[in-house]
């Protein structure tokens, strides 16, 4: 299953465009030299303030075609207490229309309550095991995903929802400040969040941002399950950044 995934290194994060006030020509442009660099695997969320000038700008961009794509959808939602394969397969149905793909290369799958915790979370993988086995296969025969990986919010639910045979990885956080999931990383196949600790490792003034950039990231590609990590990358200039690492990598 592995073998088919090919995600680059670095995956670009789409979440924070629309917070950076980018207009559509500049998010074109990230997305096309982002590319050019070797980033070819995007993460979105409709959940995202920012999903639809990324899945305009998307559209624009003449890179589009070869473009993989990650995204966040959850079944159960927040104040609902039970999985739902056709709610599922509609919100993949819809990005499936918006980001204009015949198919998501992973689907990061999140299981929600409110407010989140494991009893109820961990119930409906108990209760709904079959149903939610059933929809994940469904919808991968139907060559709606190819993968799913599952964000468990807990170790303890990392545990549980690896062990669906539908389920294909985790993805979670992974950075020096934030271990707990390096277990995961080291042993199932992992999409690492936040390598950067939400930019609080940034905050080491001795050294340069490329070089706090390349040991964050060397840290999280000690743990040899890692596929990609997702970065958010909101211009060209920090973009820029990242050139070295991507040209040693």
């Amino acid at each position: 299953m592995m073998n088919t995934l090919n995600l680059g290194k670095i995956t670009l994060g789409t979440m924070r465009f629309v917070d950076k006030n980018l207009s559509i020509k500049e998010t074109v442009k990230l997305i096309e030299e982002s590319f050019n660099l070797g980033i070819n695997t995007h993460h979105s969320s409709f959940e995202y303030n920012s999903y639809s000038l990324y899945a305009n700008a998307l559209n624009k961009s003449s890179c589009k075609p070869h473009i993989k794509h990650i995204v966040k959808l959850s079944s159960p939602h927040f104040g609902e207490s039970k999985f739902s394969a056709e709610k599922l397969e509609k919100l993949i149905d819809n990005e499936l229309k918006h980001l204009k793909v015949d198919c998501i290369d992973v689907l990061q799958w999140l299981v929600r309550s409110e407010p989140i915790n494991d009893i109820d979370r961990l119930s409906v993988l108990l209760h709904q095991k079959e149903t939610i086995e059933a929809s994940l296969s469904n919808l991968k025969e139907k060559g709606k995903i190819k993968h799913v990986f599952a964000f468990p919010y807990s170790v303890n639910f990392a545990h549980e929802v690896i062990k669906l045979k539908s389920v294909d990885g985790i993805i979670s956080y992974l950075n020096k400040s934030e271990t707990d999931y390096s277990h995961f990383a080291n042993s199932v196949p992992f999409i690492a969040i936040r390598p950067f600790f939400a930019g609080k490792l940034f905050n080491d003034a001795s050294n340069t941002s490329e070089s706090i950039i390349s040991d964050c990231l060397d840290y999280v590609y000690k743990h040899k399950s890692v596929k990609t990590s997702i970065i958010s990358i909101n211009t060209i200039q920090q973009l820029n950044q990242y050139k070295n690492y991507l040209k040693k990598s």
